[in-house]
């Protein structure tokens, strides 16, 4: 076992036995002191120290240190608590019983030190841990008072503020469920999100209310609405910031009562998916706590690090990257309310020295377009995942602003990322998506779930504690993903020999053409080499004798112009035949589409693109 590990149990058994060490050869019948009341005293505090529940039938094999560590092992590593798809071959701690344990022990450690700054338009409201904690503790205790109990959803449909972590922590401290909503979505889609999620109660900033009640009568259960409200408002609902004032904190200590549990769900996010409805992805407090503790630890992360997060917390990226994660080192969050423009980025990260920021791709390239940079030097980072990165705006950000990017992948299913590329400099490859984190593994799989040697192209499959617990409601697609102990992504790439992984596309997006299998990533970071290309997309569609061809659309950066048969022939010169778009659009030159049709996670849908190229451009 790890020596972490290791030093707990040893630490307990000569506590408890009154022994000088713990050795495999130990156990109940040849330890005078080993007599069943101390039995019990050593087993409750092996689960308190490891924050687990031991089976009655483990309790049995714990009649010796050979057995407990079996058991131990069993516990913290995933066979007694996790799925198959969940376990990892090494040893893993968890220090912490649920997120809002986490919480509570940082406001323990430095109540004093900065947690949050929130910013919205003129205001500037900034947050000790102490005084966090108490308006977390004031929001529990309006949740109480409402009945709501373990295991019950809260929807949030709250734009990035101080307000979202107030309920996002409150409720995770009760073992309720956060289940958050993108505010940009139609009423009916809310709607949706509301029925299948089962949601209890709805905190929503005013702006979005005129959408709830054009659904809700839909809502066939008691379902009670909290709104944010800075001015009088038309609705009759009860006002965050009234309840907040009128709630009295009551202090709680999760160490001692522990009420939530490891493998307890605590948020459910959904996926936008590519088609029909979206998939709740259920996490477990297991899984934020592995994820962000693991990023944490990647980054090296302390109390000094402080997260710009410009990213939507109703997505996971914002939630673990740039809250749990600096939460985990003690560290502090910069959050901005509202649609911010990236014209204030570098001024954002300047004056509140934020050292780590995560983005998508697209805010690399609309901060290059700007053409301002920071001043200080104060950003160490800048974690970049979520789709792809070409290696030009990677190069040409890192020469021009000097702060260094990492590129890494991961999916709303692994918490948020799952693979990195190394802090150190000289070890990131560029087009690399990295090497696996330590809390789960990673494999090429092929069509039989079989694994792939090194430069072989196939399937990304995922295991680990930051694995997702299930898709709600969904059984068949379960089913489908969850397969030879892994969780199958449906995203298709390859490792080297070093263990770096790149990916290719979705499993979706793959062409075939006369046969031949060409994944559009290929293609399109060719077309991103091009200076004056701002977006691409390539995408496959019907042809009578080739099964399908190759379209591209390309999106040029303001002002700029790129003639067809000069990026023709730029991709004749590197890459084979058969992968060269037959068909090449650019959008500033069609009807009917201004931009890249984009999700709300900024990817861009090739089935919008597909949809509009049968309809309005198919010869």
């Amino acid at each position: 076992m790890s020596n972490k590990i290791d030093n707990v149990l040893e630490t307990i058994v000569k506590r408890v036995l009154r022994v000088n060490e713990a050795r495999d050869d130990m156990s109940m019948k040849n330890v005078p002191t080993w007599a069943s009341l101390k039995h019990v005293e050593l087993i409750s505090e092996l689960e308190e120290a490891f924050h687990i529940n031991v089976e009655i039938e483990d309790v049995m094999h714990m009649t010796d240190i050979k057995g407990i560590r079996s058991v131990l092992q069993k516990y913290t590593i995933g066979g007694g608590m996790f799925r198959e798809y969940q376990k990892i071959g090494t040893d893993f701690h968890f220090e912490f019983t649920s997120v809002f344990s986490l919480f509570f022990m940082r406001c323990k450690q430095q109540p004093h030190n900065e947690f949050l700054i929130s910013l919205y338009k003129a205001d500037e409201d900034r947050y000790t841990y102490q005084t966090f904690y108490e308006q977390v503790l004031r929001l529990r205790e309006y949740l109480v008072s409402q009945n709501i109990k373990s295991g019950d959803v809260i929807n949030i449909i709250i734009q990035n503020s101080a307000e979202f972590l107030i309920v996002y922590f409150g409720a995770l401290s009760l073992g309720a469920v956060v289940s958050p909503i993108n505010y940009n979505f139609a009423a009916r889609e809310m709607l949706f999100i509301i029925k299948d999620s089962q949601g209890k109660m709805l905190f929503a900033d005013e702006e979005v209310l005129d959408r709830i009640e054009q659904v809700r009568d839909q809502i066939d259960r008691d379902y009670r609405i909290i709104q944010f409200s800075r001015i009088n408002t038309k609705y009759p609902y009860p006002v965050f910031n009234n309840i907040i004032r009128d709630s009295q904190p009551r202090p709680i200590d999760p160490l001692q009562k522990n009420e939530v549990h490891l493998n307890d769900r605590a948020v459910i996010i959904y996926t936008s998916g590519t088609s029909g409805n979206p998939k709740g992805a259920i996490l477990t407090h297991a899984n934020l706590l592995a994820d962000a503790q693991a990023i944490a630890e990647w980054f090296r992360f302390d109390a000094t690090t402080r997260a710009l997060c410009i990213l939507p917390l109703f997505h996971n990226n914002g939630q673990v990257v740039t809250l749990l994660a600096p939460l985990w080192s003690g560290g502090s969050t910069i959050m901005i309310k509202g649609n911010v423009s990236l014209m204030l980025f570098w001024e954002l990260a300047e004056k509140y020295k934020a050292t780590w920021s995560s983005v998508i791709p697209t805010i690399l390239s609309v901060l290059l377009n700007h053409r301002i940079g920071q001043k200080e030097k104060s950003l160490k980072g800048i974690i970049c995942g979520g789709a792809l990165l070409p290696k030009s705006v990677q190069l040409e950000f890192e020469k021009r602003f000097d702060v260094p990017i990492y590129e890494g992948y991961g999916l709303t299913e692994t918490t948020s990322f799952s693979c990195f590329n190394p802090l150190e400099i000289s070890k990131r490859k560029i087009g690399s998506i990295g090497r696996p984190l330590p809390v789960n593994e990673m494999a090429i799989l092929d069509p039989d779930g079989q694994e792939l040697p090194p430069h072989e192209i196939g399937e990304i499959g995922i295991r680990g504690l930051n694995v997702f617990l299930e898709y709600l409601n969904l059984p068949e697609r379960n089913a489908a993903v969850f397969k030879e102990g892994w969780f199958h992504s449906g995203d298709y790439g390859f490792k080297d020999e070093d263990g770096y992984y790149y990916i290719q596309g979705r499993k979706d997006d793959m062409i075939i053409k006369g046969g031949e299998n060409i994944y559009p990533r290929e293609i399109e970071n060719l077309v991103y080499m091009i200076p004056s290309v701002n977006e691409c997309a390539v995408v496959g569609v019907p042809h009578a004798i080739w099964g399908e061809a190759l379209v591209l659309f390309v999106e040029t950066a303001q002002g700029e112009k790129i003639e067809r048969a000069d990026l023709l022939e730029f991709l004749k010169n590197r890459i084979a035949f058969y992968k060269i778009p037959s068909e090449i659009y650019f959008i500033d030159e069609l009807s009917g589409i201004s931009e890249m049709p984009k999700g709300p996670t900024k990817k861009i849908l090739r089935k919008e693109l597909k949809k509009y190229y049968e309809s309005v451009l198919r010869k």
